[in-house]
């Protein structure tokens, strides 16, 4: 894998370093919205509504995940984080099952599970610049 530093043409062009994509919305199919917000929101990521039959809840960086109403245990997450190893006995004590850690380049890493068995694949962050 061969990591790029920024573009210097692109960087002059605008004083925000920060790439101009984000994603704004990731949808997650649950069954029981209420006890997911509360599994979501217990590790870690922020409420900013819960609508009965679907919640939004917000990561580092803005990204919100749309928890709605569909076939739960059929999703599966790939998030990042700045603390590995914190972040896994978060995930032990909410019984997300984690694996043990696996550690490498680009990053260390392990799988976890929420309660309705979406698949949670956990990563240390290895961006490079401001995000």
């Amino acid at each position: 894998m061969l990591l790029q530093t920024p573009n210097p043409e692109a960087q002059a062009a605008s004083s925000d370093p920060r790439p101009r994509f984000a994603i704004g919305h990731v949808p997650l199919a649950v069954g029981d919205v209420d006890t997911m917000t509360e599994f979501y929101t217990n590790i870690g990521m922020r409420l900013v509504v819960n609508m009965g039959r679907a919640s939004i809840i917000e990561l580092m960086g803005g990204t919100h995940i749309i928890l709605q109403e569909g076939r739960p245990g059929s999703g599966s997450l790939d998030l990042i984080v700045n603390d590995i190893d914190d972040t896994w006995s978060v995930m032990e004590a909410a019984g997300a099952n984690p694996t043990r850690i696996q550690r490498g380049s680009p990053h260390d890493r392990f799988i976890a599970t929420d309660p309705e068995g979406n698949t949670l694949h956990i990563s240390s962050t290895h961006a490079i610049g401001p995000v």
